[in-house]
């Protein structure tokens, strides 16, 4: 095989360089090159720099730190006449050759809104691909990382925006003049985040007042919910409806105060985690899951004292008298709709005739007891903590999907 090739090399006239070509190169090229000046022989004009970006990951976004970072790669293209060389002179087919990023002039972009420290884009140990008419092409990968105010209001069914922002500090859109490969990420790439969807990436390049240019990578993206909907709104809406039970709790157990306040503190737990992972800035607005649950924490308080109150009904003395405002209420609510057994004056030898009648409202021949108070609360308090459970919840979601 490889006399073959040796073959058609000597009789075809097949040209290729040698190392020793490729290092003479080099040597040609940086001999008396600086690095610290900008290409371009005519100084009136500035360096058409060609930028892109490549988009690997989403690697996390940190809605109370303010952050995001993204695992991807620039893609950088301009001209330097001083690396211009005629492949003729070096073996005949040297049109491409390597140059570490240290050894000639490249944009050194650094981040406008950093997460942490400044640091610019690209290591010195990198390497630039030099084309023999001069084309340069850069493209370092990094970790970048930067802040981005999370936007809360809807959690956990948000829409994020974020913008990583980079410039060129100490050149003006006169020396240097970016433009776009494309209006938006190079997504072959990318690699699917298990906690946010990316709707729509944008690259764009924009001028300053101070006329430098910064090159904006913006993010949209939206939160998977099932995550949530499984693991925290249902637990929460089912919270909030068990409490309903307690008014049907049979007071003789003694246990009625203990759960209302059990489900009221699994409320506020859930508060807390809530809490937990959201910024503490109010500005733009503060979730409105967090709203709703100091409005379920109100709720429940305000059944605990419900459940309080028909305690003391249940269990005070029947030789106090029920005042006539309460003997009415016990009448409206309870008493109209429970059947009364009226025992009729039995006779001897005479079959005993029991009668199902509903007696009048302001009839005081049925004598009222406090425990007839109690029920009568608890009909009361159960239908109306139930309305202001579904108002809370179907305001709230009526607003997060509106």
């Amino acid at each position: 095989m490889l006399g073959k090739v040796w073959f058609f090399s000597l009789f075809l006239g097949i040209e290729c360089y040698t190392i020793a070509q490729e290092t003479l190169l080099h040597q040609n090229l940086l001999n008396g090159y600086n690095k610290r000046i900008r290409p371009g022989a005519d100084r009136t004009r500035p360096v058409n720099l060609e930028a892109s970006f490549t988009l690997v990951t989403l690697k996390e976004f940190s809605e109370s730190d303010g952050k995001i970072a993204v695992v991807g790669a620039f893609g950088f293209s301009w001209r330097d006449e001083r690396l211009v060389w005629d492949p003729a002179s070096y073996g005949g087919d040297l049109y491409r050759t390597i140059v570490y990023f240290e050894d000639i002039w490249v944009p050194q972009f650094v981040n406008l809104n950093p997460y942490d420290k400044l640091k610019r884009v690209g290591l010195d140990e990198m390497y630039c691909t030099v084309e023999d008419n001069g084309e340069l092409n850069f493209h370092p990968p990094d970790l970048y990382e930067s802040t981005c105010d999370a936007d809360v209001t809807h959690y956990p069914f948000d829409e994020q925006k974020c913008s990583l922002l980079y410039y060129i500090p100490g050149y003006y859109s006169n020396d240097i003049n970016i433009t776009a490969a494309s209006s938006a990420f190079n997504m072959e790439l990318y690699e699917k985040n298990g906690l946010w969807e990316i709707l729509k990436t944008s690259f764009s390049v924009k001028t300053s007042a101070k006329n430098f240019q910064i090159i904006s990578l913006t993010i949209v993206m939206t939160r998977r919910t099932a995550y949530y909907i499984a693991g925290l709104l249902l637990p929460i809406v089912l919270m909030n409806f068990i409490q309903l039970f307690v008014f049907l709790l049979p007071v003789e157990s003694g246990e009625r105060v203990g759960f209302s306040i059990t489900v009221l503190l699994a409320v506020a737990v859930f508060l807390t985690i809530i809490q937990e992972k959201l910024p503490e800035a109010s500005e733009p607005n503060v979730s409105l899951l967090t709203y709703k649950l100091l409005v379920d924490m109100i709720i429940g308080c305000g059944m605990i004292f419900a459940v309080i109150i028909g305690m003391r009904f249940y269990h005070r003395s029947d030789d106090i008298r029920v005042p006539w405002i309460l003997r009415g209420f016990t009448r409206c609510f309870y008493l109209c709709c429970t059947p009364i057994n009226l025992k009729q004056s039995i006779k001897p030898d005479e079959v005993v005739e029991i009668k199902h009648e509903k007696p009048s409202i302001g009839s005081d021949e049925i004598p009222i007891k406090w425990n007839d108070v109690g029920k009568a609360f608890d009909r009361v308090c159960l239908p109306l903590f139930f309305l202001s459970l579904v108002m809370n919840n179907v305001v709230y979601f009526i607003t997060i999907f509106a």
